[in-house]
């Protein structure tokens, strides 16, 4: 643990004691529900994975820190859903996560899949970040999914599903209520930094970077018209791939660039944050627009780095802001009207996995035997201490992701789901997109759910028949089972 009131602001507010320490009481912890499959993480890859165990007959719990459901998409108002398609257009996410889109389209959400104005990539899901909560955690409930917010698990107890043995796993969390416990045959980690897999002890890579952590914020009372008018004089100074897009009559559209305007405004100290780009995702009916472009160099997994994240983030935030009303055409009158739940982080633990998705597999678009999802967004890694990336890279197809890169090479009946997998960082930083992402919860909660009813342990299933359930259910993989490009 670090010196943490040393991070809390500029000038320490506490006396640090060193070395000092206090002893836990021990305790009796009431066990306050069993459940065949838990899931530890409420965003969307959790969300795919307990619906995926629930609709495979397993009684299924999740388990989330915060107060709502979804993740990145509703506590860091996440511009767009991304990773549905490869480079080839081919799509290489089904099943459940496009059950989603549609559930968000009929509940006016969403408008669906539109292209990417910036060629990043094919599609994009533009989300309306309220609504988006009250549909996931509706649909949670539709599906029988027992539902448990602001229950972050601070430990996990118990050998989990034993070679032919039943033995439980137990969640402990710290809820309002006290500590109390879950036990389940098989849990699922989609906490997104590992909470599960570093509570039990398991092993991971090791980390002597990471990407930055940062806080996106949203823009209102924006003249659109006026601020495409810019893009429209100034084409050089956007990301425009797929060529210059007609935003005429366009409810959606988004931006990478404002490259020369970024520059004027640190020369002139409006921000102290030297940036080379950023993203802007605009909603036209609603006059707003979703602002990514604060960084912060942090280790998530550290209570200090994050209490100095939150405070350097909003900071950054604030002077954005005051730069957009002074320099972005089309933002002079605008106002903050949102901004990030929490600090938003890109990467942190990734557990040593039985299989390990390398760079390499990543950019040959390598297929599995035993594949259970696929990705296929471009390598698109931030640099914590630059002002751009510091590694895009196209990947020319799509690529699976194998079980074995989500089952820990030692420890219990557990499973990743999400951006916590075994991966290199370079594979990692195409995989965490949430579209692979929610495909892996798919894959997750369905390997769970047949653990838990079989009594056989996740790493001891049969491939095949995990794989032949998933494709019933809709789950796309495997380079022979690729759809018709779009």
């Amino acid at each position: 643990m670090s010196r943490i009131v040393d991070y809390c602001s500029d000038k320490s507010r506490g006396r640090l004691v060193d070395m000092m320490t206090i002893r836990e009481p021990e305790r009796e912890i009431q066990v306050l529900g069993a459940h065949d499959v838990i899931v530890a993480g409420g965003g969307t890859a959790g969300v795919m994975a307990a619906i995926a165990a629930a609709r495979n007959g397993a009684s299924t719990l999740i388990l989330e820190r915060s107060g709502f459901f979804g993740g990145n998409i509703a506590t860091q108002l996440l511009e767009h859903s991304a990773g549905w398609q490869d480079a080839a257009g081919h799509p290489i996410v089904g099943g459940l996560p496009l059950e989603m889109i549609d559930r968000l389209k009929a509940g006016g959400a969403s408008p669906g899949l539109v292209d990417d104005d910036t060629g990043y990539t094919r599609t994009r899901l533009p989300v309306e970040h309220e609504l988006f909560k009250s549909l996931i955690v509706e649909w949670l409930d539709e599906e029988g999914v027992a539902i448990m917010p602001q229950a972050p698990v601070v430990a996990v107890s118990g050998a989990g599903v034993a070679s032919g043995t039943e033995a439980a796993l137990h969640a402990i969390c710290e809820t309002r209520s006290g500590r109390i416990a879950f036990c389940a045959k098989a849990m699922v980690d989609a906490t997104g930094d590992a909470d599960l897999f570093a509570k039990a002890r398991c092993d991971f890579h090791p980390t002597s970077a990471t990407q930055p952590v940062s806080m996106m914020f949203k823009l209102g009372n924006v003249d659109h018209a006026a601020a495409l008018a810019y893009v429209r004089a100034n084409p050089g100074d956007f990301k425009m791939d797929a060529g210059q897009p007609g935003f005429e009559g366009r409810h959606y559209y988004n931006l990478w660039g404002y490259g020369a305007l970024l520059r004027r405004g640190f020369e002139a100290g409006l921000v102290s944050l030297d940036r080379k780009e950023m993203h802007v995702a605009c909603h036209v009916l609603t006059r707003e627009a979703v602002i990514n472009v604060t960084r912060y160099a942090a280790d998530a997994t550290d209570a200090g780095d994050m209490a100095r994240a939150e405070l350097v983030l909003r900071r950054q935030v604030r002077e954005f802001v005051r730069f957009f009303r002074k320099m972005v055409p089309g933002y002079e009158n605008t106002f903050l009207s949102a901004t990030a739940s929490c600090v938003g982080v890109r990467e942190s633990r990734r557990i040593k996995g039985r299989a390990t998705l390398t760079d390499d597999d990543v950019r040959s678009g390598r297929d599995f035997a035993d594949a259970v999802a696929r990705g296929g967004f471009p390598i698109d890694s931030h640099d914590a201490k630059g002002n751009s990336m510091d590694g895009t890279e196209p990947v020319p197809s799509g690529y699976d992701i194998p079980l074995g890169a989500m089952l820990p090479v030692n420890g219990p009946n557990l499973i990743a789901a999400g951006r916590c997998i075994s991966a290199e960082r370079r594979a990692l930083a195409s995989a965490r997109i949430t579209g692979t992402c929610m495909a892996m919860g798919q894959a997750a909660g369905t390997a769970a759910a047949l653990s838990a009813l079989s009594g056989i342990p996740m790493v001891d299933l049969d491939i095949t028949q995990l794989q032949q359930r998933l494709r019933e259910q809709g789950a796309l993989f495997g380079g022979k089972t690729r759809e018709p490009a779009i």
